[in-house]
């Protein structure tokens, strides 16, 4: 059992680049705390495919205390994927260094995520998440919050704000368009939807996610070019994850909080046991970490922003 959380985070040195995402869902925060926890086992399983060395190992799933925020669950995991990186980022990496570390403190209706590598200390993700109900005007649009991470300063107005619509899959690539998980063809047992333009003011229950994403990236060269990459790839998993999220509805509303539990440990175990057993996925756990500090020299790279396609 964790009895505290991390200290947070000093004043910036280099300034990162920071990113709010707001993401209407039609539920309850109550819901989506529940439904959040099912559709996170179910993705990282989808992610897992061992014959490419690709997917996710659950390392700590245990109870926190977060100060501030009460009790919680802390979880750790490692997401190995070599053969998702873009070439420029592969040229760079060893093979033993191309996993990521991602911690988490989920105390509802707060939850923080670091995503790290131990070779790269001037590389990180920072992700804190604060769920409220959605506050509505006569009109039914949504009036958000203008500053519920509580920003102040330089960070405040470096701050870039997006919000999702998981209706609209104008912005959905076509490679990865799939019909059964797209919300505005899908109307739940429950009544709710489809996610059609509009559906913000129609539906009864709405919450917003509020993703503050801090993205830290000091190496001269590609700190703009990694920036960008993972602005686009929060914005894409963040919505794409939140359709399937709201497809998958029907599975997990009504599921017990211990049948929810029991699902979360069933995925995290078999998805592990499979990572560990796969053939040529390269080391995991433990072994991937020692391998990667062992190799160093990583964290003293600087590149020429020439040296990229």
């Amino acid at each position: 059992r964790r009895a505290t959380g991390p200290a947070r985070a000093g004043p910036f040195g280099d300034m990162p680049r920071v990113l709010e995402f707001r993401i209407p869902f039609p539920c309850t925060p109550d819901q989506y705390k529940w439904g959040q926890i099912y559709t996170v086992a179910k993705v990282c399983t989808e992610m897992t495919d061992p014959k490419d060395g690709a997917g996710v190992e659950s390392i700590a799933n245990e109870s926190c205390t977060l100060s501030g925020y009460g009790e919680g669950v802390y979880t750790k995991k490692y997401y190995h994927f070599r053969s998702k990186l873009p070439g420029y980022v592969r040229a760079v990496t060893p093979k033993a260094a191309t996993f990521m570390e991602e911690e988490a403190w989920n105390c509802f209706p707060y939850a923080r995520t670091i995503i790290s590598h131990p070779s790269f200390t001037k590389f990180s993700i920072e992700i804190t998440t604060i769920h409220a109900p959605a506050k509505r005007d006569a009109g039914g649009k949504i009036e958000y919050e203008d500053n519920v991470h509580k920003l102040e300063g330089s960070v405040l107005k470096a701050r870039k704000v997006r919000e999702i619509d998981i209706g609209d899959s104008s912005d959905v690539k076509k490679d990865q368009y799939k019909e059964q998980e797209d919300p505005s063809l899908y109307r739940t047992k429950g009544g709710k939807g489809p996610l059609t333009p509009g559906w913000i003011g129609r539906e009864e229950e709405v919450m917003v996610a509020y993703k503050l994403v801090t993205i830290t990236c000091n190496y001269f060269g590609i700190s703009s070019v990694v920036e960008d990459y993972l602005e686009s790839y929060e914005y894409g998993l963040f919505k794409s994850s939140h359709r399937k999220f709201y497809c998958w509805m029907d599975d997990w509303y009504g599921l017990s909080q211990e049948e929810i539990r029991a699902f979360e440990a069933k995925a995290n175990s078999e998805m592990t046991a499979r990572m560990q057993s796969a053939k040529g996925a390269g080391p995991v756990g433990q072994a991937a970490i020692k391998a990667a500090v062992e190799q160093g020299g990583v964290d003293d790279m600087t590149l020429s922003s020439r040296s990229l396609p």
